[in-house]
């Protein structure tokens, strides 16, 4: 080699291994080859295909032919040239009038203006990582000195590469890794069933750069469509003219996956005519390559991620990888999901039962109010002035005896007579039905004024709000209930019952400055020495959704604190 040349080697070595780019590269090594142009390939074993990573003619040219654009993948199967460079390590030249060469090789050299075309191995640490290939113009061919030349360049530059790529592989590796915990964390605090499917299928969609994407779920012998993201509009196994029908969807990725619980990757649906239905509707839709990743909690199915690419070959194992971890940390999150939602479900069918039973106790205790009221006052009412009439009927002999008897048991019928309207009213006032609760409330407050000769501050600020019925039934049973306890156990000198309504709930407040007690003491109690009226509040607040607070401490007083939303 001449001393110039092993100048220019040494100087593109060091150029190589500091900041000099495959652009750069390219360009110095075509003008010391004297060749045409140079165009480097990196090879791309999960796939069997190659990418341009750098492309240099001199002068350029103009073709509308496209091998050669960077960052192009290309199937190594239309490059049998390539593929011997790749196994054997060996250099390789194809020629137009070479009849060996075949007819992708030919438009690669007829899109250069080139009669051949040297194709040398880039080797790194034994593993051939791409091909660098050199066009060709001159008759004088290519001589041993500038082979030489070129595989030391070569190999020198496959280093270079695959240190480039190990590094962004490390970072990317590192970046994937730091985006599925906070996605695993995003998707482990939401327990929304619909929302955590939603950003299951974006999360994928981001993550391997997919055109599309299907999140599912087995249901019965098909699947039920949960979330889309990305282009789902241009047709998926789920457009409305891909209604999946048995047998012939038993070879779709999407039952392989189910079945088999793997990964399965289909890298290029086929375009005859030959091919199954749903490959061919896919194919039409501008699909190439898809896979279905299982989602497996405990080796229990929850559902499957299809993605959907318009390029063949385009998912890495990489990508496959991602998905798996991503599906892996999905599963659990959807599963928690599906069996809060079971939960919720149950607990809005037993808050229904218990609703009903409480509506059930109501209409009794409203058909026994009615019937005292009624037919038992209606009686008594009748008894007392049969005894009155029987009473001044007597003859002026009749024996004092039978005449205190009559007249007490007058009074008597006086006293049940009141005593059955009283009960009435505390089974079910019928002003609650006619007037509705202010006014049911009110009256109840003068009648405890009347009873105690104590006074009450009442305020009620609900105008021009509609109450259901249950909330209503419930807000003046909380308040009776409370007045009762003041009553029998407070001692109290002052006396508040406030309602008002605060963004869209219903605020009962009872207050007095009684005797109090240990309200904390008495949560933890057992249940046979809590009292039955508070636990009575309590439940009804918790059927309707609402919270109930008892707020008290011996000398203190008490405060009934109850918060009921106005819908449910």
């Amino acid at each position: 080699m001449q001393p110039q040349n092993i100048t220019a080697l040494i100087e593109t070595i060091a150029a190589i291994s500091s900041d000099l780019t495959l652009d750069e590269f390219t360009q110095r090594i075509t003008r010391f080859i004297g060749a045409a142009g140079c165009l480097i390939f990196r090879f791309q074993p999960e796939n069997e295909s190659l990418v341009v990573l750098a492309d240099y003619m001199s002068p350029p040219i103009q073709t509308a032919f496209d091998v050669g654009s960077i960052g192009m993948v290309y199937p190594l199967t239309h490059y049998p040239a390539l593929v011997q460079v790749r196994q054997a390590q060996t250099l390789c030249i194809i020629s137009i009038d070479d009849p060996t060469t075949i007819e992708t090789e030919k438009e690669l050299l007829h899109a250069r203006q080139c009669r051949e075309a040297v194709i040398i191995p880039m080797v790194c640490q034994t593993r051939t990582i791409g091909a660098l290939s050199l066009f060709l113009n001159n008759q004088d061919g290519f001589t041993q000195e500038q082979e030489r030349f070129c595989r030391v360049l070569a190999n020198q530059a496959a280093v270079a590469i695959e240190t480039v790529y190990l590094s962004q592989a490390a970072q990317e590796g590192q970046l994937v890794a730091e985006a599925l915990q906070v996605i695993g964390r995003a998707l482990a605090s939401d327990l929304d069933y619909a929302r955590v499917a939603r950003n299951v299928a974006d999360f994928a969609y981001r993550l391997v750069n997919a055109a599309a994407i299907d999140m599912v779920v087995p249901e019965n012998d098909s699947f039920h469509l949960l979330a889309q993201a990305g282009h789902a509009q241009l047709g998926t196994f789920f457009n409305p003219d891909l209604n999946m029908t048995s047998e012939s969807w038993l070879d779709t990725p999407l039952f392989q996956a189910i079945n088999e619980k793997r990964p399965v990757v289909i890298t290029d649906l086929p375009d005859a005519t030959s091919a199954a239905a749903w490959q061919q509707a896919l194919r039409q839709r501008g699909w190439r390559a898809i896979t279905a990743t299982p989602l497996l909690a405990h080796n229990h199915l929850v559902g499957v991620l299809v993605a959907y690419a318009g390029q063949p070959s385009f998912f890495t194992g990489d990508d496959v990888a991602t998905l798996m971890s991503l599906a892996s940390q999905a599963a659990v999150a959807i599963q928690n999901a599906q069996l809060f939602a079971e939960l919720e479900m149950q607990r809005e069918a037993l808050h229904q039962v218990s609703l009903r039973l409480v509506n059930a106790q109501e209409d009794e205790r409203r058909r026994i109010s009615r019937e005292l009221h009624d037919e038992l006052g209606q009686a008594l009412t009748a008894l007392k002035i049969n005894l009155d009439v029987a009473r001044r009927s007597l003859p002026a002999d009749a024996p004092a005896k039978l005449r205190q008897s009559v007249s007490e048991a007058s009074t008597l019928a006086v006293q049940t007579l009141e005593a059955a309207r009283n009960l009435s009213l505390e089974l079910h006032p019928a002003i609650l039905d006619d007037l509705g609760l202010v006014s049911a409330l009110r009256w109840e407050v003068d009648r405890y004024e009347q009873r105690t000769g104590q006074s009450i501050y009442f305020k009620a600020e609900l105008d021009n709000v509609e109450l259901r019925p249950e909330l209503e039934i419930t807000i003046y049973r909380i308040v009776t209930e409370a007045l009762t306890n003041v009553a029998r156990h407070a001692q109290a000198q002052h006396i508040s019952v406030q309602l008002q309504v605060d963004n869209q709930l219903v605020v009962v407040v009872v207050e007095d400055d009684g005797l109090g007690f240990d309200a904390p003491a008495w949560f933890n109690a057992p249940t046979q020495r809590q009292s039955l009226g508070l636990i009575s509040m309590r439940e009804r607040a918790g059927l309707l959704g609402g919270q109930f607070e008892i707020i008290s401490s011996p000398g203190y007083g008490t405060k009934i604190l109850a918060r009921l939303p106005l819908h449910r």
